[in-house]
């Protein structure tokens, strides 16, 4: 930096400048000085901080970081600057780098309201639901007219099924701003809870256009609209209600993933394993042995909607199991591992001190969520995980592997009725033909891995354990190695908060129902074209094709 700036005219009307454009809301004016003035050398909070606002608000997240931090060199302790970071590290979807940023924000200026409520926002993404509500409420407590804390508070006790205090916050929210759009979903999710289908339907028919909706909420609301629709009985309505909703969300992130499909990670995958020896995949054995290990350690696999919450449920009622709630346990050893040939190779040799790395990494990131695992039955959640059974095979062979079926007609429609948080693999569901070639082919890739490797597996069904629950039940215990208890019976009451994310949230806190079993026949017609790419799973898992 040429430092003769910072005492020069030049400098201090430039920084001038950039201030003003920056009160402006004028980020591009701000940007386009700020980044002169970078590159005459001049440098200092206001300069960095302005081109890190424009980086941010053009998406350009990592580069905004980068900017952000060159301005905390010239004021450390900037809690304004920190608070950002944090905005822009939960933008890129690093939801513990943001509560970080958020947390040192707040060391330094604790009454800031606005804040309390971007960190309670990551710390709901992030599953720390107990945190995040006390982020909001602590954020309504200094600002107690703050409608975007109380409509996502109100939002957030209604998907943990707090419902009462919900209709409490969500109707404050709303007598400040009645067109909130939060407060009038965490309405429509109580009046549902009530069975009050045509006020949802009321509720929501018109408020799915709001403008200031972000697009994943219009997805959920379309779907929670479809569903009154689909309780009234107007199945061709709620079918037209659940495309609507998908084709916003398909629109809208189809620049993201439209080459970046997880259909093609499976078709890479199938394609190395049609070929390779299952030789070569022979378990192989550490030498290295962690502190703590459960007694048991299973892992719940299956494709998404198809009874995996509820089993999981089942299971964490009783106290001897400590179940993870779909975390990424085995996401990074499937970066390094799973995404080329030479990778699998790899995968398929490892062994020494590389495969002792692999599997201690493993337990760490699993004692970042949970340390009461000794002489416990962990149970693993995570339907994805099906397509990463080779590294289960190589890394854990002792471990054992519950596989939930379900019939492929109800999984495939669940699926796309349902509003999942859109990435790679749930972008396959916004289309109804690629939601059936998606399952199609992971049940594929499935059946090689079951050819190839050695597993220790169980299959689950889930209709089963719905219409013949204990007998279903201690079979599945018996497998694990898991003693019986009366809890298991009561596991709506008894089991853990479960993750509000989860589609299955609100059916598993409800006692055992059936109505479930075969719903997609309400739904044959518009089903009908997939038949031809799912009656072969339909007929492999004995299911009838009437």
């Amino acid at each position: 930096m040429d430092t003769s700036f910072r005492s020069s005219d030049e400098y201090s009307r430039t920084v001038a400048a950039i201030a003003a454009a920056v009160g402006k809301g004028d980020l591009r004016h701000a940007y386009e000085l700020s980044n002169w003035a970078i590159g005459r050398g001049l440098e200092g909070r206001v300069i960095y901080n302005a081109r890190a606002l424009a980086y941010q608000a053009s998406g350009r997240f990592n580069e905004a970081i980068i900017d952000f931090r060159h301005a905390l060199k010239y004021s450390p302790n900037d809690a304004v600057i920190h608070a950002a970071i944090g905005t822009t590290y939960a933008a890129l979807g690093d939801y513990p780098e943001a509560i970080r940023a958020f947390d040192f924000a707040l060391a330094q200026n604790p009454a800031e309201s606005a804040v309390h409520v971007r960190r309670a926002k990551a710390l709901v993404s992030n599953d720390q639901y107990d945190l995040a509500d006390s982020a909001f409420e602590r954020a309504i407590d200094l600002a107690p007219n703050n409608v975007e804390a109380l409509s996502d508070l109100a939002s957030l006790k209604a998907r943990r099924g707090q419902y009462d205090r919900a209709k409490i916050l969500a109707d404050k929210a709303l007598a400040i701003s009645p067109g909130n759009p939060v407060a009038h979903y965490a309405l429509a999710l109580v009046e549902t809870n009530h069975k009050q289908y045509a006020e949802v339907e009321q509720r929501l028919r018109f408020l799915v256009f709001h403008r200031d909706l972000d697009i994943q909420t219009r997805g959920g609301m379309c779907s929670l609209l479809g569903d009154a629709l689909d309780a009234q009985g107007r199945r061709s309505e709620a079918f037209e209600t659940y495309m609507r909703g998908n084709q916003f969300l398909r629109s809208e992130n189809l620049s993201t993933f439209r080459d970046a499909r997880s259909s093609e990670a499976v078709q890479h995958m199938t394609k190395y394993f049609e070929t390779t020896a299952p030789e070569r995949w022979k378990p192989a054995k550490p030498t290295a042995v962690t502190a703590q290990r459960p007694a048991k350690h299973v892992f719940l696999l299956g494709f998404m909607r198809s009874g995996t919450t509820l089993l999981e449920q089942v299971l964490a009622s009783n106290e001897k199991v400590v179940a993870l709630e779909e975390k990424i346990t085995l996401n990074p050893i499937s970066e390094a591992y799973m995404t080329s040939n030479q990778g699998l190779d790899s995968l398929a040799d490892i062994h020494g001190p590389e495969l002792d790395a692999a599997v201690a990494g493993y337990w760490e990131r699993v004692h970042e969520y949970t340390q009461n695992i000794e002489g416990k039955v962990l149970v693993d959640k995570q339907p994805l995980n099906t397509l990463r059974m080779p590294i289960i095979a190589k890394l854990f062979p002792e471990a054992k592997i519950l596989f939930a079926i379900r019939d492929p007609r109800d999984v495939v429609f669940s699926c796309y009725r349902r509003p999942f948080r859109v990435n790679t693999t749930m972008y396959e569901f916004l289309d109804l033909e690629d939601a059936a070639r998606m399952y199609a082919s992971v049940m594929h890739l499935a059946k090689l891995y079951r050819e190839k490797l050695t597993l220790n597996l169980m299959e689950h069904y889930y209709e089963d354990m719905v219409t013949d629950f204990e007998p279903r039940v201690r079979a599945v215990c018996d497998f694990i190695g898991l003693e019986w208890s009366d809890s298991m019976r009561d596991f709506n009451k008894n089991a853990p908060q479960i993750n509000i994310n989860s589609p299955s949230a609100n059916q598993v806190r409800r006692p055992l129902y059936g109505e479930g079993i075969g719903y997609w026949r309400n739904y044959a017609e518009q089903l009908q074209p997939m038949m031809p790419i799912l009656k072969p799973w339909v007929e492999a898992y004995g299911y009838s094709v009437e």
